[in-house]
This record gives structure tokens, C-alpha cells and sequence, in this order.
């Protein structure tokens, strides 16, 4: 009965690391394609926060995953990434548009800042707005992409998984050896 709920619950975290594995797999890929574009699966952006600007919101070290989203659709209040005029990407909170619709600008702020950002952001810089954040997921992405992390959440639930198969197998082979 507990060897039946391990291999349940192995199964589980290698089906959930598996698809962690691909995601990981499909993002790599996709950066090394085509290195001018941020990674996206169905539109996602994973970002990893690098600043804590955003306190209370986010800290650095979690993970926040954007949308790609029409500007037209974006309002003040909703967090935003965009890129600056350095090429970085950057994450903060609308606090007012400026312009038309059509041309419209964001005046951005992060949470934990004092002033407004000083350049507006246009249309053209918007990657997308903020679904959700992972809080710590940022370090666990990079832990996941590290040697160790490779070998602790790919490598060994693997030689586990095998270890229960074997030692289930013996198991049966020698209840069929007891019973004939």
C-alpha cells in the first residue's frame, strides 16, 4: 500500500517536472532562435524581477509572467513591461496615460519609488501586461537551469523512479517464486 502511494506520488513530481523540463526546453530553444525576441509560450512572458521597485507587489528573485497585450487595452493601475530606452526590460505600474488612444503614452512608477519614471512609455516598447507573479519562481528558474539544480530535479527522481520499478519487479518475482 506505501509502495503503491510512492510511485504515485513519484510519478506525479516527474510528470509535473517533465513538463517543467519542456517548458524549459521550448524557452531555451526559442531564446537561441531568435535571441532579438523575448521567450513566450502562448503569449507568456516568464520574467524574472531583478530590482525590488515594485515592493510590495513583487520582489527581486520571483518570477512574473506577461502577457502581450493591444495598448489600447492597457489602463492606469495595471503593472507593465516594457523596454527603455537602454534596451532593459523594465516592469512598473501605469500611474497615467497620456495622449490619444491610438498614440497613447505610459507614465510609469514602480511601487517602491518616490518619482515617476522619466520617459513615457510608447506603444512600441510595450511587451505586455502583468498576470501574475511566482514569488522566489525567478530563483527557482535559475536553480532549475544550474548543474545541481539538473541533477536534484531531473537526474535523480529519474534513478528513483527506476530503483521503485526494480525493487517492485523482485518483489513480484519472488511472491511468484513463493506461490508456484
Amino acid at each position: 500500500m506505501v509502495g503503491k502511494m510512492v510511485r504515485i506520488a513519484l510519478n506525479s513530481l516527474l510528470g509535473v517536472l517533465f513538463v517543467l523540463f519542456l517548458a524549459s526546453v521550448f524557452l531555451l530553444i526559442q531564446g537561441r532562435m531568435n535571441p532579438d525576441e523575448l521567450p513566450s509560450v502562448f503569449g507568456y512572458h516568464p520574467l524574472t524581477v531583478l530590482s525590488n521597485s515594485m515592493e510590495p507587489a513583487f520582489s527581486a528573485g520571483d518570477m512574473i509572467l506577461t502577457k502581450q497585450t493591444n495598448p489600447s487595452d492597457i489602463q492606469t493601475g495595471d503593472v507593465i513591461s516594457f523596454y527603455n530606452e537602454e534596451e532593459e526590460i523594465i516592469t512598473h505600474r501605469v500611474v497615467e496615460i497620456a495622449g490619444k488612444q491610438d498614440e497613447a503614452a505610459f507614465v510609469t512608477q514602480g511601487d517602491n519609488n518616490n518619482v515617476k519614471d522619466d520617459t513615457a512609455v510608447t506603444g512600441a516598447q510595450l511587451i505586455g501586461k502583468m498576470q501574475f507573479s511566482l514569488p522566489y519562481g525567478g530563483h527557482l528558474a535559475q536553480f532549475f537551469g544550474s548543474p545541481a539544480g539538473i541533477i536534484l530535479f531531473i537526474i535523480l527522481p529519474v534513478f528513483a523512479y527506476i530503483g521503485i520499478e526494480i525493487y517492485e519487479r523482485l518483489g513480484r518475482d519472488k511472491k511468484s517464486e513463493q506461490t508456484v
